[in-house]
């Protein structure tokens, strides 16, 4: 079942655009949103909580665009999972996590506390006496105080050690939410959703099952992306190495915007490439049959 959808959207700010004509499902099983800062993975998860106005195409909730649907049922339906940095430090947990809530609800405070593994009586303190990972589950609090049925997640792990990494991964596996994850960590995003959207300088490059997206990539990229991290035991990533790309050219005005980068780039590149199947997913590449493995 398709909860939201981006049907040929452009997003920008003032009169540049940032993200280009990109046509995405949020789906069940999890949706990632991946790319390196800069992608417009941010710039799309604003526009599917309604914050910014597509200058082009629709955002859809169900059968109707985010325009026309019900704000009140939307904002029960679809809640934000920001950094922790985003709770007000003058405010008591207790009261941050009660604001969603209308008053004769807020007595399910603990309970929603309790909901994300922190102790009760942590309502009384203020961020700045909680841990990173303590604060992070508090803002997953809020957003489940409304029952919502999506959860939209900017990089929730982001700053946090890898045993807290762990346990909020842990967290958000065993909630009964469907979830929108926008991450460069592709550690998270195999283990949190079935299907994956690949961002390039504000257009899909790659998208398909996380799986086969991740062990097979078929765009260079995604490639570079998966190659680029480190293996236990393994060389270092080769930054700008044929068989990975390089990450230090910006990307191009006409064309593939990756080609200035990409070690496969030909003649055939200076033409703009468009979305194709290629083996059970979908490619912008006019080599991606040369970036698959043989099978």
């Amino acid at each position: 079942m398709t909860l939201l959808r981006a049907e040929g959207v452009t997003l920008g700010y003032g009169r540049r655009p940032v993200v280009h004509d990109v046509s995405l499902d949020v789906t069940e099983g999890g949706v990632g949103l991946i790319g390196e800062s800069g992608s417009g993975k941010t710039t799309l998860a604003r526009a599917f909580l309604g914050l910014l106005t597509p200058m082009s195409g629709n955002i859809w909730y169900g059968d109707q665009t985010l325009e026309k649907a019900d704000p009140r049922k939307f904002r029960r339906d679809v809640q934000p999972v920001f950094q922790a940095e985003a709770l007000d430090p003058r405010m008591r947990i207790g009261r941050s996590v009660a604001e969603a809530l209308p008053r004769a609800a807020r007595s399910r405070v603990p309970e929603l506390l309790r909901q994300v593994g922190l102790d009760p009586e942590l309502a009384g303190r203020r961020p700045h006496e909680l841990s990173g990972g303590q604060r992070q589950r508090v803002v997953i609090a809020r957003a489940l105080a409304v029952g919502p049925r999506l959860l939209i997640l900017d990089e929730p792990t982001s700053a946090l050690d890898v045993t807290v990494q762990a346990k909020i991964l842990g967290l958000l596996e065993s909630l009964d939410t469907e979830r929108l994850l926008i991450t460069h960590n592709l550690a998270v995003v195999e283990r949190l959703c079935r299907t994956s959207y690949v961002l390039f300088a504000g257009r899909v490059v790659e998208s398909g099952p996380t799986a086969d997206l991740l062990a097979a990539p078929a765009h260079p990229y995604t490639r570079a992306l998966r190659d680029a991290v480190p293996r236990l035991g393994g060389p270092p990533p080769e930054a700008g190495s044929a068989k990975g790309g390089g990450t230090e050219a910006a990307p191009a005005a006409t064309g593939c915007a990756y080609r200035l980068r990409c070690p496969l780039a030909g003649p055939e590149c200076e033409r703009a490439p468009e979305l194709r199947d290629v083996r059970g997913r979908r490619v912008a590449c006019h080599r991606a049959e040369d970036v698959l493995p043989v099978t």
